[in-house]
């Protein structure tokens, strides 16, 4: 019976929170913050209208599962192949290190333990699901901003979820390779599966598109297998979830290139409409504010820390990336600020250090605060330099105007030579066209005069019929 209390006041949670975050102006706290915060006062620590059950921990998880599965599914497979995704692999790389760095020097835990890994791996996460409805709100998908923000986001979820597989698995680090190798190839079969459908499944295609828009709602009751599928594989040979539902939402996105625009509606329904609110409200209530009122020094050094860890190495990233020629120094800031965005990864790695007993559950309540603060900071900080972009517009143009003339410059030199051929090429057929008007000239100058008949010359001196006949006329003889 509590438990379906708890799942009503979640319910009533998510209604409320979008209605809220509308009304603020300019929509500067995100739907998300407002869900952790709410969860977080509806929470067992505080007013106790949510009790974390088993079943609310298992609907939790699942939500947890979807989320992943939408970001996994908005990775773009070129993105990963391009000089982009170089660029902030190497930025990632910087950032685990410096995180590996931070940890040594904190008193209170150790590199070698699983919560001084669990924090490396927190600080070294980007908030790619969370970042995606901020960037198109906001209409910086098709930027430059919005590309290099999804490829640090992208590579910022990557990275951290091979590293909790690898670091934070209970098996020694051979058998961890091994099992992780073994289920990226059961992944990469299960991608492969819809290719070759396409050759020699068409009658299964064609009976799964076509009963999607009924009842029996085909594609979706495949999505679901898929996900709840390779989390189960990932949870039997001891996994995070995160990883399978990662997974999922890759293979989804290697079957359907392209998209799929029914799926995705349908997938948004469900995932959006219940599922992930609910996670970030039982998130929410697994905080202990008591613990952050005791330790807000702690909250903001893990914000702090985020910033230096994170932020740095994505800025300096933009000075070799493949634009950087057009960015412009706020806009390398607002790059960085929403790359330092995390919460999600945050909860994931938590869960498993606190579930392992290697985590006390103030640090985790901390690492969950500061996570929501982050969603809460960085793209309000990051509007706030867009808006000081608007605010200086000569800069701004300037700044542009170059980067699309260097851009243009070769385009502009393929032009000139064009026209260069161009003339030179009508210059030499009007050379042609007189040397062959010439060539009836005489090598002394003169024109010859070509040979006409005696009628031809009759006509040309106005000669009359008669005098044209008697012209023509045989001489005589005599």
């Amino acid at each position: 019976m509590h438990e379906f209390t708890s799942l009503f006041a979640i319910s009533a949670i998510a209604l409320i929170a979008p209605l809220i975050a509308h009304l603020i102006p300019r929509h500067v706290i995100p739907e998300v913050v407002l869900l952790v915060a709410a969860g977080m006062v509806a929470g067992p620590h505080m007013l106790g209208i949510i009790e974390m059950s088993e079943s609310m921990t298992l609907l939790s998880e699942l939500g947890l599962a979807f989320l992943f599965l939408l970001a996994g599914y908005e990775i773009d497979i070129q993105e990963i192949k391009g000089t982009r995704a170089r660029t902030a692999l190497l930025a990632w790389i910087l950032t685990i290190v410096l995180a590996f760095l931070a940890v040594k020097i904190m008193p209170f835990t150790t590199i070698d333990s699983v919560e001084g890994i669990a924090i490396a791996i927190a600080l070294s996460a980007t908030a790619l699901g969370t970042l995606i409805p901020i960037l198109k709100e906001r209409g910086l998908m098709k930027t430059n901003v919005g590309y290099a923000v999804i490829a640090h986001g992208t590579l910022g979820e990557i990275g951290p979820v091979l590293a909790m597989a690898l670091l934070l698995s209970v098996r020694s680090p051979i058998e961890t390779v091994l099992v992780l190798v073994l289920f990226i190839a059961i992944s990469i079969i299960i991608a492969l599966v819809p290719r070759q459908a396409r050759r020699f499944g068409a009658r299964f295609l064609h009976f799964i598109h076509m009963k999607a828009e009924t009842t029996a709602q085909t594609t979706m009751r495949l999505t679901v297998a898929v996900l709840v599928g390779l989390v189960a594989l990932a949870s039997i040979v001891q996994l995070d979830v995160v990883l399978g539902a990662f997974a999922a939402g890759f293979i989804m996105r290697t079957a359907l290139p392209s998209g799929r625009e029914e799926l995705e509606e349908k997938l948004d329904g469900l995932a959006y409409g219940f599922m992930i609110p609910l996670f970030f409200v039982t998130s929410g209530a697994g905080i202990d504010p008591q613990a952050v009122i005791k330790y807000p020094a702690g909250l903001l050094g893990v914000v702090a820390l985020m910033m230096a860890v994170r932020a740095i190495p994505v800025y300096a990233s933009t000075f070799i990336s493949p634009s950087h020629h057009s960015y412009t120094a706020r806009e390398r800031v607002t790059i960085a600020l929403y790359s330092t965005t995390s919460l999600p990864i945050i909860i994931a790695v938590t869960h498993v250090a606190t579930s392992a007993e290697a985590m006390a559950a103030d640090t985790a309540s901390i690492l969950v605060a500061a996570g929501a603060l982050s969603v809460l900071l960085m793209p309000l900080l990051a509007a706030i330099t867009g808006a000081a972009i608007e605010a200086h517009p000569i800069e701004f143009a300037l700044t542009h105007l170059r980067s699309r003339h260097r851009v243009s410059r070769p385009a502009q030199i393929s032009k000139s030579r064009a026209k260069k051929v161009r003339s030179t090429r009508a210059r030499k057929e009007s050379q042609s066209s007189a040397s062959s008007g010439n060539s009836l000239k005489t090598s002394t100058g003169k024109r010859k005069t070509p040979k006409t008949s005696n009628t031809q010359t009759a006509f040309n001196t106005g000669l009359g019929t008669s005098k044209i006949r008697k012209a023509n006329r045989p001489k005589d003889k005599r």
